[in-house]
């Protein structure tokens, strides 16, 4: 990421943002910042190159973020008991906490994107497409098999159940078909010690039936 870039970047990200990408490109996790792949309330994605191997970068918003959103999964979760209350401070808890539970969700076997690194509310990880292009949610492309994507998703739920965690927002729209399925949007996930996981736990199984069954599984056998 060259001068010339951080100049042009200049006008998409502010400055304490900039700052972050410029000290993770100087660091050599990334070379260049290639394009916008996904768009969201809390953060934004975009895909970086390394080389020739692409990378995704999850940029969490430090001025439009949903505090009180955030907050409310934070707060309990045994992992985080001393946050600041500034937003920058909540931001980088939350940006630290997706990290965490992508590498323990990767560690039960869930399939996720690879975390790479996390610094202050940039978080970079494995680019799950082919060619530089991104693989869709599953609400824009449905799974060939639903029945077989149905058995493994609710496995991976109760399996992280059953290891004291809770993905709590488990829907077509946070997982992508790379022709597997790739759980993504961790960063809600909580410790079964918080007071929201079991409410997410059965949020999580009935979001699964209700997405299965529009697509003709009998998620009652």
């Amino acid at each position: 990421m060259t001068r010339n870039k951080y100049k042009v970047y200049g006008e998409v990200f502010d400055d304490f943002t900039l700052q972050t990408l410029y000290r993770l490109a100087d660091k050599g996790y990334f070379e260049v910042i290639e394009g916008v792949i996904a768009t969201g309330k809390e953060a934004n994605v975009y895909r970086v190159k390394k080389g020739d191997n692409y990378l995704a970068a999850k940029i969490y918003m430090t001025l439009t973020s949903e505090f009180k959103n955030m907050w409310q999964y934070i707060k309990g979760d045994p992992r985080f008991m001393k946050v600041g209350s500034s937003k920058h401070q909540l931001v980088f808890t939350w940006a630290k906490k997706e990290f965490k539970n992508l590498m323990l969700c990767e560690g039960l076997g869930v399939r996720v994107p690879h975390p790479v690194v996390q610094k202050k509310n940039v978080l970079i990880m494995e680019f799950i497409g082919e060619n530089g292009v991104a693989a869709p949610i599953a609400k824009k492309l449905p799974p060939e098999d639903p029945k077989e994507w149905y058995n493994t998703l609710s496995a991976w739920v109760e399996k992280l159940y059953k290891n004291n965690f809770v993905h709590g927002d488990m829907s077509e729209f946070n997982v992508l078909n790379a022709g597997e399925p790739v759980v993504i949007d961790v960063g809600q996930g909580v410790k079964r010690e918080h007071p929201m996981a079991e409410e997410m736990y059965k949020r999580d199984v009935a979001n699964l039936k209700r997405w299965f069954s529009k697509l003709g599984v009998d998620v009652d056998r």
